[in-house]
């Protein structure tokens, strides 16, 4: 789908075809079908891998043991620990940011790029509970005002988006088109937003250790500062290095 109004004719169609069999064919053809739409929709939206309505990066092509970090949510206060761990590993990585946690820490926003990281789009105000169920408007807004934010930062835009918790919608893809933003997954996720121990957290993300994975932790969590320093011990003990992606093609 390269645009928001052929995203609406898709959906017309495909509801268009419930209409006919519910026509021809009565009740339960028509239920039926309508029912199974909905239900891969469904499972297509709340799905935060790569699915045909939502294109999504989950790993790069890489030789030798290079991965790529991703640090969702911040910048918090504990953004100056996470950068002081990546200079003492010699590690890069992508911090998808939130745009009005952006707007009110600048002083973060810059202190990530200046040490030489990237920045990535993470919403606005991070709905993480029903972005996915916004329509194009709202999920626009969410967009565009936190692609706005992030760009005073730069003379590059962000090229990397992520949708809060990774769900999205049909609509997604279409309007980070016009953005000229690029979704990007992960191979594996720590899962780390509640109180959990490190090893088991370390135990989700290392089945994933290999070149070119995408890595995802978070910040702002009692255990996030803990959980990324022995994530970093242990790739750099293993002989792996962090390192940003190659430039995303453009559209």
């Amino acid at each position: 789908m390269k645009t928001v109004r052929q995203t609406w004719l898709l959906l017309t169609l495909l509801h268009l075809i419930p209409a006919i069999l519910f026509w021809k064919m009565g009740f339960p053809a028509g239920f039926l079908t309508l029912a199974a739409v909905h239900l891969t929709l469904l499972g297509f939206t709340l799905c935060p891998r790569s699915t045909p309505l939502r294109p999504t990066r989950r790993y790069f092509s890489a030789t030798g043991r290079t991965i790529c970090l991703t640090i969702d949510d911040g910048p918090c206060a504990d953004t100056p620990a996470f950068l002081a761990l990546l200079a003492a590993h010699r590690a890069k990585a992508i911090f998808f940011l939130i745009g009005e946690r952006a707007a009110a820490r600048p002083d973060l926003v810059r202190a990530i790029l200046a040490a030489g990281h990237q920045i990535g789009n993470h919403t606005h105000t991070h709905p993480e509970k029903c972005f996915w169920a916004y329509g194009p408007a709202a999920q626009r807004r969410e967009i565009e005002t936190c692609q706005e934010i992030l760009g005073q930062f730069s003379a590059r835009p962000p090229i990397w988006f992520r949708a809060p918790a990774g769900f999205g919608s049909p609509f997604t893809h279409p309007l980070l088109r016009e953005s000229h933003l690029h979704c990007l997954g992960w191979t594996a996720r720590a899962f780390d937003t509640r109180p959990t121990p490190i090893p088991v957290l370390l135990a989700r993300l290392r089945p994933a250790f290999r070149p070119g994975a995408i890595l995802l932790v978070h910040q702002g969590h009692p255990v996030s500062p803990a959980l990324l320093r022995a994530l970093l011990s242990e790739l750099s003990s293993e002989g792996w290095t962090c390192e940003l992606p190659p430039p995303a093609a453009p559209y």
